[in-house]
């Protein structure tokens, strides 16, 4: 073999506290009380509660699945039933045809008779639902039906459903629709029932704009982004200290200015400093140091290459005129960088702010979201 095949230590090292994968939630998870007490709020409120209908947005790595997966917890904390997906082509087809049928085979309903909602008759907690048995030839199920026949039930046991859809795109706008058509006519009708979908920032606007419902107009718009300095402290110390190991301050502020206080990056920076430690007790600057340089690296490859691969042209000439500046760009040098007028500029500023790759920084000036941007770009 041309590799040498590492033997595995002994013994065996206690597992690393803050693995930076996608979704995960962190032992620390700081900066999102306050969504998480409005969402357990509105479950709390009953039908037609704010909160109900939710669109989280950010940009790659500030925490979007990870607050599904709380969402789903608050729920599971008041007995309700969860249904996520995710919303890649053909989510509908599956929500329709398995995850909704086996909620409704864990509910038992093989044995119920076959009825179809009509609608509630009363405010949720106050009566029941109307149905009516089938008595004709039956109709093939689809989403709506099999979405009200799990309300049914649930309403029956005094609980409810939250439905969950992540990494929601444009290009599955009419599966979008039907499912939101169905969640709509369920709120309709003050059923049990919560939904929350999260997206980019240019896909959760371009959905509400596009009228996809006007269900998804009126939602609540949940926008994460970085962290404040203290609760940055607190993300990468407490799971350090947590599972055995101190951070010398000098190393801890190196971590946390390091970090531009973005959510993912610290995860990536506390993750790769535990392993630089390795036997050691105590994380120093040297290891900090180390981790910072591997975590840039994959902030490029798993956050900035695909960000940046999706940009137009001229979104992209934006971004690299901008490149030139070590920190903020003034807007009217970038259009004259890009030989465009200011006017012209400004479309394409809109644009990356839309997207959440830009954001202003004062009148007439614009800087990165996040941190090493103007890095990776000088190096493409």
């Amino acid at each position: 073999m041309s590799v040498t095949i590492p033997r595995r230590p002994y013994p065996v090292p206690p597992p690393r506290p803050s693995p930076p994968t996608f979704g995960v939630i962190p032992p620390a998870l700081v900066g999102r009380q306050g969504e998480v007490n409005d969402f357990a709020y509105a479950l709390d409120s009953g039908p037609g509660a704010t909160g109900r209908a939710t669109l989280i947005t950010g940009q790659r790595g500030v925490g979007k699945s990870v607050l599904l997966h709380v969402f789903h917890e608050v729920a599971a904390s008041r007995q309700w039933m969860t249904v996520h997906a995710q919303a890649s082509p053909g989510f509908s087809t599956s929500l329709t045809e398995a995850r909704l049928p086996e909620l409704l085979a864990r509910l038992d309903a093989a044995d119920t008779v076959e009825s179809s909602v009509v609608g509630f008759t009363l405010p949720f907690g106050a009566g029941g639902l109307t149905t009516r048995t089938e008595s004709t030839n039956p109709l093939t199920p689809d989403f709506r039906h099999h979405l009200m026949r799990a309300l049914e039930i649930l309403a029956a046991h005094g609980t409810g459903l939250v439905l969950t859809l992540d990494e929601v795109h444009r290009s599955q706008l009419d599966e979008l629709r039907r499912v939101t058509d169905a969640i709509a006519y369920a709120f309709s009708q003050e059923a049990p029932v919560a939904f929350v979908a999260a997206g980019l920032p240019q896909t959760i606007t371009s959905l509400v704009d596009d009228e996809v419902s006007t269900y998804l107009r009126r939602a609540e718009r949940v926008t994460l982004g970085n962290l404040s300095p203290e609760n940055t402290r607190i993300a990468l110390e407490a799971p350090i200290t947590q599972a055995g190991k101190t951070i010398t301050r000098e190393a801890l502020e190196l971590a946390i200015g390091a970090s531009g206080h973005y959510p993912f990056l610290i995860q990536l920076i506390g993750d790769h400093a535990w392993r630089a430690a390795g036997d050691e007790d105590v994380i120093s600057v040297e290891h900090v140091e180390e981790s910072v340089a591997r975590a840039r690296t994959a902030m490029h490859r798993q956050i900035h290459e695909p960000t940046v691969e999706g940009l137009t042209d001229q979104e992209r000439s934006y971004v690299l005129a901008m490149a030139a500046d070590d920190d903020r760009s003034r807007t009217a040098e970038v259009a004259r960088r890009m030989g465009v007028t200011a006017k012209y500029g400004s479309v394409y500023r809109a644009r990356l702010i839309t997207r959440g790759v830009i954001e202003p920084a004062g009148r007439g000036w614009v800087r990165f979201t996040m941190p090493y941007t103007r890095e990776y770009l000088l190096t493409r």
